[in-house]
């Protein structure tokens, strides 16, 4: 029998779609859908899907965005990119933005120092009735 926690169950979505702005709309359809199945608020998807057009507006690298989303126990993680090389959230500009909308905003890197992505977070003390 093992003393450590078991770990907290994970929805994981990942879609990888065209880059254009006509295809925004394939990200907004999957992450609505899973922030509301997060049993987020509206008002809070609204706020989630604003910081995710902002950061799409900013700029992406390459032909195809990858948006994955993760709706654990704890909080709904949404990462996205591949960004423009030299974009950071952490960027005065980019941070006014995103600070009201989400929980903490960072960029991360895959291990083999690939592409950075935004990843974006809500708590689940934002849920309705939580």
């Amino acid at each position: 029998m093992s003393d450590s926690a078991p770990a907290t169950a994970t929805d994981t979505v990942l879609v990888e779609f065209p880059a254009t702005e006509g295809y925004r709309g394939v990200g907004r359809l999957v992450l609505g859908g899973l922030a509301s199945r997060f049993e987020l608020p509206v008002d809070r998807v609204e706020d989630l899907l604003l910081a995710v057009e902002s950061l799409l507006a900013h700029g992406v690298d390459g032909e195809t965005v990858i948006l994955t989303v993760d709706a654990g126990d704890e909080a709904l993680r949404v990462r996205l990119g591949p960004l423009v090389d030299g974009s950071d959230v952490s960027d005065p500009a980019v941070a006014r933005v995103l600070r009201p909308l989400v929980d903490e905003a960072t960029n991360v890197t895959s291990e083999d120092d690939g592409p950075a992505f935004a990843e974006l977070l809500v708590e689940a003390r934002h849920r309705r009735d939580g």
